[in-house]
């Protein structure tokens, strides 16, 4: 049985695609993927790139194309394109077998099998996903969107998705009216729509395991008692997901976080397939 993927993006992300999806491939050598990619602009070129950069044994693209006008009235921000709202419809763009499917932002990295997070029970919750936030900024978020006492404010860059329960409880509408009754809140655009909506129907996963990112593995460090700091020693044998949030990218000149060879070891192996299909076939590379 194929896990189900689904990835958001314009062709800027194009690269770092190849990447994730490289680290998923190498770090799950037994699983078989369905991704599929959500876009409004992508051309057979884009694929064509994936495709020749991407080992393709266990892994099967289904192009999932959206109306350039879905989302043409919502805000976007320059680092936060219009293609990030599209995981909010995946219950309605999904072929309706698909009844989870595990959501994973492109700047991201799979350093351990996902098994257990894919399988993971839902417990009656539209999603799974991690926080990255502590105390203080919990409670002005959980403030500012209105969100249920007790629910989390989650960074939505990985999320398990209940499609069925999705497709029987969410109201299409009811995002859109959310988005124009609070478009000047939206500092985060679908994660805060997301975590607005839906904060009291998601599930709270370990972000230290499934969603470590430099500054939530900064603050766990300096808020938490010295018997529970992580080094690089612990992050290599136990997280499973590394995630490059924010405008700090480890493939741009002034990323300066702790986590960036890891991105480096999956575009490394990525440079390393590109050689020897160049070494069996000259043309391959070549513009």
């Amino acid at each position: 049985m194929k896990m189900n993927i689904l990835v958001t993006l314009n062709s800027g992300y194009i690269k770092p695609l190849t990447v994730m999806l490289n680290s998923l491939l190498d770090s799950n050598p037994n699983r078989n993927f369905r991704v599929f990619v959500a876009h409004s602009s992508l051309t057979e070129q884009n694929f064509r790139y994936l495709k020749e950069h991407v080992p393709m044994e266990h892994c099967e693209f289904v192009n999932v194309q959206v109306p350039n006008a879905m989302f043409a009235d919502a805000p976007v921000l320059e680092r936060l394109p219009k293609e990030t709202y599209y995981r909010l419809f995946a219950a309605q763009l999904l072929p309706r077998d698909v009844n989870r499917v595990l959501y994973l932002d492109p700047d991201l990295v799979v350093i351990r099998s996902i098994d257990q997070l894919y399988r993971l029970d839902f417990q009656g919750n539209l999603f799974a996903a991690a926080s990255h936030q502590f105390g203080p900024m919990q409670w002005l978020n959980r403030t500012r969107l209105h969100m249920p006492e007790g629910g989390k404010y989650i960074n939505a860059g990985v999320m398990l998705m209940n499609l069925s329960l999705l497709r029987e409880i969410q109201d299409v509408q009811a995002v859109f009216d959310y988005i124009r009754e609070n478009r000047k809140k939206l500092y985060l655009l679908d994660q805060d729509i997301l975590n607005g909506l839906y904060g009291g129907s998601t599930l709270a996963i370990d972000a230290l395991l499934y969603n470590l990112d430099d500054r939530y593995l900064l603050n766990h460090n300096l808020l938490t008692r010295p018997s529970r700091h992580v080094d690089m020693e612990w992050v290599e044998e136990n997280v499973v997901i590394v995630h490059y949030c924010g405008k700090s990218k480890p493939w741009k000149a002034d990323y300066k976080g702790k986590l960036g060879f890891f991105y480096e070891r999956y575009s490394g192996c990525l440079e390393e397939e590109n050689a020897k299909k160049a070494s069996r076939n000259p043309m391959f590379g070549v513009a």
